[in-house]
Formats: structure tokens, C-alpha cells, sequence
């Protein structure tokens, strides 16, 4: 698990080992209180209040746990901790990452797409586990709304 606080939310890397039941919420909502619990203890921040959780799953690389704090009194007053959780499977996972590091192991397992001079890929099926980790290492995971938009906008090219 890898946790990175970016403009006031939470945002939790976890990769394919790591089994969570997303269709039981009783046992979601309760591994979101642990994960809340070791938050607080491990970084030294208050949690409570209202939480939208988005729970993006990539069948390669894992799952990615945006967490936002809305900012409602009522749970901060009673010191309590809510939630909403949207579980958003088979979501898309692109992986933004400079032309040099690019090599045919990379392209032979990715589609490759181009937008403001950036490059992105995405992978066609089930990655080998020593190529993704090669990825891992010299890129940046894009998840959601970005990835929509570069869908949507970037061009496919042939590297």
C-alpha cells in the first residue's frame, strides 16, 4: 500500500495482490475504518467527517482508492466518520511516460496514445508482470476523468 495526499484527498495505491471484497459493503465499509484508523496513527492526521471514496480496479495494476473529505460540521461536531463508496470496475488505467523509455517489450503489450506532446498507453490485455513493473518504475498512472479526456482527445500513433 502506497498513500499520496494530493490537494486535501487521499489517494490509495494498491496492487492486484490485494484482496478486498468489493461486493460485500459490510466488509468494505470496514476495511475503510481500519485504513481511516492507520491513517491516522501512521501520518498524525484527524479523520472524520464525510468521505466520497472511488474505488478504481485495473485487472493489471490494481486498484486505486481516491478518498475526498466533504466538508460537512454535523460529522466533524460528533467526531464521527461516513461514507459513501462507488466501487467503478474494469476501470481504465493509462500510464503517461517519455518516448526514451519506451522499448518493443513496452510496445508489444501497449496501445500507444499521443495528446500535448505527451505520450500514453494503455494496455491491451493482461500485462506480463515484468513489463508492467518496467512501466511502474518510469511513468505515471492516470486514472478516471483524466483518462476519459485523453480517450476521448489523444490521438492513437505507432511508436
Amino acid at each position: 500500500m502506497r498513500l499520496v495526499i494530493n490537494d486535501g484527498k487521499f489517494i490509495v495505491f494498491l496492487n492486484k495482490y490485494n484482496k478486498i471484497d468489493f461486493e460485500n459493503k459490510l466488509k468494505l465499509e470496514k476495511y475503510f475504518r481500519n485504513l481511516f484508523t492507520t491513517i491516522k496513527d501512521k501520518y498524525n492526521i484527524e479523520v472524520n467527517g464525510y468521505y466520497d471514496i472511488n474505488i478504481y480496479n485495473d485487472k493489471n495494476y490494481g486498484v486505486i482508492i481516491e478518498i475526498e473529505s466533504e466538508d460537512l460540521d454535523y460529522y466533524n461536531y460528533f467526531n464521527q466518520i461516513d461514507m459513501e463508496i462507488n466501487v467503478l470496475k474494469d476501470s481504465l488505467f493509462l500510464y503517461e511516460i517519455n518516448y526514451e523509455f519506451i522499448d518493443n517489450s513496452i510496445l508489444d503489450n501497449f496501445i500507444c496514445y499521443k495528446m500535448q506532446d505527451r505520450i500514453y498507453l494503455k494496455a491491451k490485455d493482461i500485462v506480463p508482470e515484468n513489463v508492467l513493473s518496467k512501466v511502474l518504475e518510469c511513468s505515471h498512472i492516470l486514472y478516471g476523468s483524466k483518462v476519459e479526456k485523453i480517450m476521448k482527445q489523444g490521438k492513437k500513433v505507432k511508436i
